[in-house]
Order: C-alpha cells, then structure tokens, then sequence
C-alpha cells in the first residue's frame, strides 16, 4: 500500500480528479440554480422555524463530537492522556482545515494544538489519521447494513438509483480495507514520512473489544449526522420527514463518505449532490437542491462557532510535559 502511493501517477491522479469533479458539480450547481424560483426559494428558507436551524446544527456537533471521542479513545490506547476538552478543542478547531486541499492541514493543527500537554506531533496525526479511517468505514459499513435491512424487509428503497447498492459495496471496500488497525498503522506512518516528520514507534494498548465500542460510538454519530439532516426537513416539510428517517441513514453517510473519497476539498459539492439525488424522488427539485445546499450551510457555521467558543472559551495554559494514562509511565 505504502508503495503505491509513492508512485507518480497517483500523486496526478490526487490533484487531477478533485479539480474534474468540482468543474463537473459546478455546472451541474450552476444550472439548477439558474432553474430556481428566487422569490420561491426565498419564502422557503424564510418559512423555516428556527427550531429546525439550532437542532439540526446541534445534532451535527453531537455528531462529529464521536469523532473527537473515538480520538481520544486512540490517543489513550498509545499511553496519552490529554484533557478531555483540550482534545475536543484541537478536534473541533482544527475542522477549518479540512477545506484546504490534500485533508492533511486539518491533522496538523489537531497535532499543534496538543503538544502543549506532550503529545508528540507524529503520533498526534497518525492516530488522527486513523480516526478519519474508522469513521468513514463505519460510515459506510452502517449505510450498507441500513440499504440490505431495508431491500430484504421489502421497505421503502433508499433511492431509486440502481448502482446505489454497488456505490456502498466499492465505498465500503475503499474504506474498511485501509481501516484495519495494522494498515492504518502503516499508513499512517508513511503519511508522517512525507510530512517530513519522524514516524517513530507507537504500540495501541486498545483490544477488539476497545475498538468495537469506539465503532459504536462511531455509529451513533451517523445516527446523529442522520436526524440532523431529517430536522431541516422537517421545518421543509414536515410531513415528508418522518418517513425519510431510515432511508436517510444510508443517505448521510453515502454523500459524506462520497466526498471525502473524492477528495474535494471539505467534500464540497459531491456531499450535496449525493444527498441532493437521494431527495430528488421525495421532495422534489427545488426542495432537494436546497435542503442540500442548506445543510452545507448550518453544519459550517455549526463548525465554526464551535470552534470559536472552544478557541476563545478554553485556552490552553499548561506547561509541556506528557500526560500518560499509565502510572507507571508517570514514575519512570
């Protein structure tokens, strides 16, 4: 795997596919825009209670927060043990960065902001990177056990796309493969080695069972990120949410694993046209288009004032040194 990515061509193919697909949602974004009703449009956003905007950007922070705790659970399993709302602030503050292109800025800052309580730097983003590997593998694992309960009970179908079933299988495999713990390892260490930084050796202290708690964890995050999506639609249209719940667990996680697969950067553009192509049948175009649209909007802006609060709330002031969860490893 480590091989692999050192060759040329997939160094072109990183830079090469992101810049494709923006240009091809551009105009796709461009087009049913210019089809919208603007005083439609309009009404409709304005229409929406503010119950529907707070709760659906509460429920995306209580979402991406099991992120933050599945990186807490990494960082004790090599023998660190950070404050709790020191490694939720380097999480959530550090989400700017992942709109910079290349996803590796956000690790960076994640990294900067705990070595003031003795994480090393290295390890800090190997095991950030393997966070964002677990996460985007339950993501798709869940949306694929969501899609096979809902097609062998004979329920609603999740969308009338018939290589959706296939789309999870591939993203489920692209995902879950580089997941496994001695991979991601790996992986995580070549990463380090381009960055420029000293791989080093870390040992997980963390059982199956450690990591199967954290996956559920995990999964109740996608839960969150779900009904985040189904409380906008709610204020939308109301009538039309209910039925949408379980069909959208596999609609989230789709559209958001999606993204970061595609390697936009943030997931702009492919996250809401894969969430916007899964309403399309149940809410119309108009609709679709901006529940997509607005959903960028408030889990941003959740993101940001998070980590704003976080930023100015709750400064670091600790002195270096290494915080480690064995007490051994404090008396040597």
């Amino acid at each position: 795997m480590t091989t692999l990515l050192k060759r040329p061509w997939m160094s072109w193919i990183r830079v090469v596919v992101p810049i494709v697909v923006m240009i091809l949602l551009a105009g796709h974004f461009y087009r049913s825009l210019s089809a919208l009703d603007d005083l439609d449009a309009g009404a409709l956003i304005a229409s929406i209670p503010i119950w529907a905007w707070c709760g659906s950007g509460t429920l995306y922070l209580a979402g991406i927060s099991a992120s933050a705790f599945f990186w807490r659970l990494l960082l004790n399993g090599c023998g660190h043990n950070p404050p709790f709302i020191s490694t939720f602030r380097a999480f959530f503050v550090s989400q700017a960065g992942k709109y910079a292109p290349g996803k590796g800025l956000a690790l960076l800052i994640r990294a900067a902001l705990l070595r003031t309580h003795g994480v090393p730097m290295t390890l800090s983003l190997a095991t950030g990177i393997i966070e964002v590997l677990w996460t985007m593998a339950v993501g798709s694992l869940f949306a694929l056990t969501i899609y096979t309960i809902l097609e062998c009970t004979g329920s609603a179908t999740t969308s009338a796309d018939p290589w959706l079933p296939f789309k999870l299988l591939a993203l489920t495999c692209v995902t879950a493969v580089p997941a496994y713990p001695a991979w991601s390892i790996r992986l995580a260490r070549a990463s380090a080695r381009k960055l420029g930084l000293d791989p080093g050796e870390f040992h997980f202290r963390l059982g199956w069972q450690s990591l199967l708690a954290g996956a559920a964890v995990l999964a109740c995050g996608w839960i969150c990120l779900t009904f985040s999506l189904i409380v906008l639609i709610a204020g939308m249209a109301p009538p039309k949410a209910f039925p949408l719940i379980v069909p959208a667990m596999a609609w989230v996680p789709l559209a958001s694993v999606g993204g970061f697969v595609a390697s936009t950067p943030g997931g702009i553009g492919v996250r809401e046209y894969l969430i916007e192509q899964a309403l399309l049948p149940h809410l119309g175009a108009n609709q679709a288009l901006l529940a997509a649209l607005l959903l960028r909007l408030i889990w941003t802006v959740a993101e940001a004032v998070a980590a704003l609060v976080l930023w100015l709330g709750w400064r670091d002031s600790v002195p270096m040194q290494v915080q480690h969860s064995n007490p051994a490893d404090q008396k040597s």
